[in-house]
């Protein structure tokens, strides 16, 4: 199994990060839980949609960026559930 997104900065030293199913089970009480407990617990983690969400969603959709992108940038970060 290979890892995907980490919420702290992980140093690189040209090895690849892996494990096994097994030891993630033994590890990750989430990996424990059957399809409905799991969907259900990861669901319940996602935080609210930053102010700046509707916004970024409009943009999207027209095409648009605004003069200022780095606007954008204000609020949560949701790539990691942690």
């Amino acid at each position: 199994m290979l890892p995907g997104h980490e919420s702290e900065p992980i140093p690189f030293d040209g090895r690849l990060l892996v494990t096994t199913v097994g030891k993630i089970r033994g590890t990750v009480g989430l990996a424990r839980l059957d399809s409905e407990a799991f969907v259900d617990a990861v669901l319940g983690r996602i935080p609210p949609n930053p102010p700046n969400h509707s916004r970024i969603v409009e943009l999207n959709e027209r095409g648009e960026l605004p003069d200022d992108p780095s606007e954008l940038e204000a609020g949560a970060n949701r790539c990691a559930v942690a």
